[in-house]
């Protein structure tokens, strides 16, 4: 709990950080990156980028200064994801367990089923922490980079997709073909477009044959541009559609802009990942869900 005679004694739960504490955690990863060799960007940018009300930050003082922080992700009203990290002198010392229950508890009281902890799956610390919170492993991604895009001629699809921008108007069909690609559940799927669509940062496409949606997925611009839940529907897929989608983003991002362009792909995922890998794409990392159930 906030320590009201010592705010920088203990927990400190924020809806938003101010410039002086946004500093602190920066620092904070730029140690993690240099200790442990991770990126812990994920937990930069969630702090970044809070506009609403929701307490979803957790910093940890120690005699007023900063040794510990865990941050949940603003979407979502189940299931949250989740990062953070420790100082290298202040672990072993319960503090991370201790952020943790703090979370806990305050996801039960919003009616959150499940945290769903994001990890470096080669971080020793970080499977520390996974074992000592007693979460247990979901799935694996890898985070990749474009560093030398490939595209084909034009001329060798034999049929051409066009890319829509997609608004809060096209929620239902969007869920239907994300939700149908991923097997995923259409309603939950709706529910957290509803809340994603409308964020300035995130921008959501579908790929059409005609009239026919063939896939989707949406662009979150930040230091780099990802590409996220990008899906092609079963009966589309193995006829190059995808290809044209990925190809035809690369080409739009590159028009606007010079950041790099990176995504995520399941580990087993093997047709997509080869996919990536033959357009340019090539890991940087993997990373680990581990989930824990609140109910």
């Amino acid at each position: 709990m906030d320590n009201l005679d010592n705010p920088q004694t203990g927990i400190m739960r924020k809806q938003q950080l101010t410039e002086a504490e946004m500093a602190e955690v920066t620092a904070l990863v730029a140690l993690s990156k240099i200790y442990d060799g991770i990126d812990l960007t994920l937990l930069l940018e969630m702090m970044k980028d809070r506009t609403g009300s929701d307490t979803n930050d957790f910093l940890y003082y120690v005699d007023g200064k900063l040794v510990g922080a865990l941050a949940l992700d603003s979407f979502g009203t189940e299931d949250k994801e989740m990062t953070g990290f420790v100082h290298p002198d202040y672990r072993r010392k319960g503090i991370f367990s201790a952020l943790v229950h703090e979370v806990k508890v305050d996801a039960k009281a919003r009616g959150i089923h499940q945290l769903i902890f994001v990890c470096d799956r080669f971080s020793r610390s970080g499977q520390a922490f996974i074992e000592a919170i007693g979460a247990h492993y979901d799935f694996s991604e890898h985070r990749m980079l474009l560093v030398d895009f490939k595209e084909r001629d034009s001329d060798s699809y034999k049929a051409h997709i066009v890319l829509q921008p997609a608004t809060l108007a096209d929620a239902d069909i969007l869920a239907y073909v994300s939700a149908t690609s991923f097997g995923e559940s259409e309603r939950r799927t709706k529910e957290h477009l509803e809340q994603d669509i409308p964020h300035p940062r995130r921008r959501y496409y579908m790929a059409m044959l005609g009239d026919e949606p063939v896939g989707c997925f949406n662009l979150w611009s930040s230091d780099t541009i990802g590409i996220y839940a990008f899906c092609v529907l079963p009966n589309y897929r193995k006829r190059g559609f995808g290809r044209q989608m990925l190809e035809q983003i690369i080409r739009q991002v590159r028009a606007e802009t010079r950041q790099p362009i990176t995504l995520e792909v399941d580990t087993t995922n093997t047709n997509a990942y080869e996919l990536y890998r033959s357009c340019g794409f090539r890991e940087t990392t993997t990373v680990g869900y581990y989930v824990i159930d609140l109910t």
